[in-house]
């Protein structure tokens, strides 16, 4: 009696996977674009995007290849972004000649725009302020938190992603004395 009530057991089981299996597709149909996934991850290429600055110059990632880049996305509202970012106009002023670029994306989309203008014109940033008023680079990246520090090698591979306070000025620096170190 319990190697057949085994039995019906083990078959009931083997075919509700094979149901399971079967349906499974249809109850959880494929997101679209979800093998073409570009998540900044380490280790991989950078996405490539083109954005305005709040003075209608357009610059792309692609421009700065070569070139060790942070991407860091901010926004005027966010009190870590603010208290990050003196540091990294420190790191921009002393490396910028070796070839350093900082590219600040504010998420437009998330804010307001001539608040954000404001605070960086009165803070005397220096470096590259870029708009990303629909989205769809904080999408590429899937932002998920304010700031992401997205550092990017000269080859365009992502090196380090960093959410929230981490990208301190002394982190920085060390990353690029490193990168820059390769390079020679």
């Amino acid at each position: 009696m319990k190697n057949r009530n085994f039995f019906i057991g083990a078959t009931t089981l083997t075919v509700l996977s094979v149901i399971w299996i079967l349906l499974t597709p249809t109850i959880f149909p494929r997101v679209e674009g979800a093998a073409q996934s570009t998540a900044a991850h380490p280790g991989f290429t950078a996405p490539d995007f083109t954005l305005s600055t709040p003075q209608d110059q357009t610059l792309s990632l692609a421009d700065f290849r070569g070139q060790p880049v942070l991407v860091f996305f901010w926004a005027s509202w966010c009190s870590v972004c603010k208290a990050t970012m003196p540091g990294l106009q420190a790191v921009y002023q002393d490396y910028q000649d070796k070839g350093f670029e900082l590219l600040a994306i504010n998420t437009t989309y998330q804010d307001t725009l001539s608040t954000a203008i404001n605070y960086y014109n009165t803070q005397g940033y220096s470096f590259p302020f870029l708009m990303d008023e629909s989205g769809s680079v904080s999408k590429d990246y899937q932002l998920h938190a304010l700031p992401t520090s997205v550092m990017i090698d000269p080859q365009g591979t992502i090196t380090d992603v960093i959410i929230g306070s981490g990208m301190s000025e002394g982190f920085l620096r060390s990353l690029l004395d490193n990168m820059l170190a390769e390079r020679e």
